[in-house]
């Protein structure tokens, strides 16, 4: 069935935080829009101009629950570890000092492509504890104005560097065009030497505004021939062939494998499958399967006249379509949706917490303007079997069969709150163009 009206729940008291940017302004000497206004009780926008607003509602300080962009190129960054600019782990040991570097590393990788902490859209955080979690989320407060809240999602995992505490990746702001100006309409990939990384491999992509292509995890289990990540891969590049994209519009590879310490030859595996450019940004987290790899794309998807939908749900024809998630999901309007992960309000069994989930979700997407049918893209961490089963139940009651978001339902060690065992996170669309 299709999830019906709920009545909003705890929402009492919660604030709306409204950054409203627009393409050509001047910025303070931390790289924040001058006009960004402080936290303020104010209701999300509809705007044709491109802009930016932070859904505070009820997230911890320095982070929103959901932040709504539209209209603005936006930046994808890989993986960044606490790695000095000669590849040297940063503090060993130290939380505090590793989550400063990695910070540190991020920065400078926004600021070269045109963006800033100050621009931050969504962060996901990879840890080893939810300690270590917490404290990433007070030093990068710290480094923000109060006004700038991003979306942030939380995996405890295993990293690719053993000594690693914790790694990000980040979805930020780029500069929009000067008024008159032709706006970029390629894909740009940068490699930034300031941040120790593969000559090969970007750090950041800045992706146009525009559409944009959601490719669901592919699992494999490889063989002699070729590799679990290579057939993955191949059959996620297989699928932007047929709808006509290509390698170098990608945006960012997002690797789930066992284990995580085999990231590097992962990597070597997906450089070969983009030869004759840079490798588009990747990310790393460890999951628990019974195969070793799967993996997810995110893609340009360039204009091609006045789509009749907002979002559409694609299954290639050789594909059966699941009542649960669709291949790809494709994306034709500027105003994006990106929620921060949740985790039930309470301990409970899996069902529980997953329906407590996704009445959360629901109130999300009313206050943004979207709802459960405008859902892009869901990542699904569970931590184990019931936390699996919940998601599954809820699936089936809250989405259209016909037009369910893109997705990936990973097993990690832990999600991102302490006796929980299930974490969403979700991009959806507003109903503009």
């Amino acid at each position: 069935m299709i999830w019906r009206p709920l009545v909003s729940v705890g929402l009492v008291g919660c604030c709306l935080v409204l950054a409203v940017f627009p393409a050509a302004k001047a910025a303070t000497d931390d790289g924040a829009p001058a006009d960004a206004p402080a936290v303020d009780d104010m209701p999300v926008q509809e705007t044709n101009e491109p802009s930016l607003q932070y859904v505070a509602l009820d997230a911890p300080a320095g982070m929103s629950q959901a932040v709504v962009v539209q209209g603005f190129p936006l930046v994808y960054t890989r993986q960044l570890l606490p790695l000095d600019g000669e590849g040297k782990l940063v503090g060993e040991g130290s939380a505090d000092e590793q989550i400063e570097q990695a910070l540190d590393n991020l920065e400078a990788v926004l600021d070269a492509a045109g963006s800033g902490l100050a621009h931050l859209v969504r962060l996901n955080v990879y840890a080893l504890s939810h300690q270590a979690a917490d404290r990433l989320r007070e030093q990068l407060t710290g480094r923000l104005d109060p006004a700038v809240r991003p979306a942030m999602t939380v995996v405890l995992t295993p990293l690719p560097h053993r000594q690693a505490l914790v790694a990000v990746d980040a979805v930020a702001l780029a500069a929009a065009a000067d008024p008159g100006s032709a706006p970029r309409q390629t894909l740009g990939l940068q490699r930034v030497e300031a941040v120790a990384g593969d000559r090969d491999c970007a750090d950041a992509a800045v992706l146009p505004p525009g559409g944009v292509a959601y490719l669901s995890g592919q699992p494999e289990k490889g063989g002699l021939a070729m590799s679990a990540v290579a057939q993955s891969l191949s059959t996620l590049l297989g699928r932007l062939e047929q709808l006509k994209l290509s390698p170098a519009q990608v945006v960012q590879v997002k690797v789930f494998l066992t284990p995580a310490s085999s990231a590097d030859e992962a990597l070597r595996e997906v450089k070969k499958l983009f030869p004759g450019q840079l490798t588009p940004p990747v990310v790393f987290a460890e999951w628990i399967a019974s195969v070793p790899v799967e993996i997810e794309l995110v893609a340009q998807l360039p204009a091609a006249g006045q789509p009749a939908e907002n979002l559409e749900h694609y299954n290639p024809p050789e594909v059966r379509p699941s009542p649960a998630f669709s291949r790809v999901a494709l994306v034709h309007t500027q105003r994006q949706v990106f929620i921060s992960g949740l985790s039930a309000r309470a301990a409970g069994d899996g069902e529980a917490q997953a329906r407590d989930v996704f009445e959360q979700l629901q109130s999300i997407l009313a206050k943004t303007g979207s709802d459960m049918l405008r859902l892009a893209k869901a990542t699904y961490y569970v931590s184990d079997d019931d936390g699996s089963r919940g998601i599954d139940i809820l699936r089936r009651e809250a989405f259209d069969p016909q037009h369910p978001p893109a997705a990936s339902k990973v097993t990690v060690h832990a999600v991102g709150q302490p006796d929980r065992t299930l974490t969403i996170d979700v991009i959806a669309v507003g109903a503009g163009q």
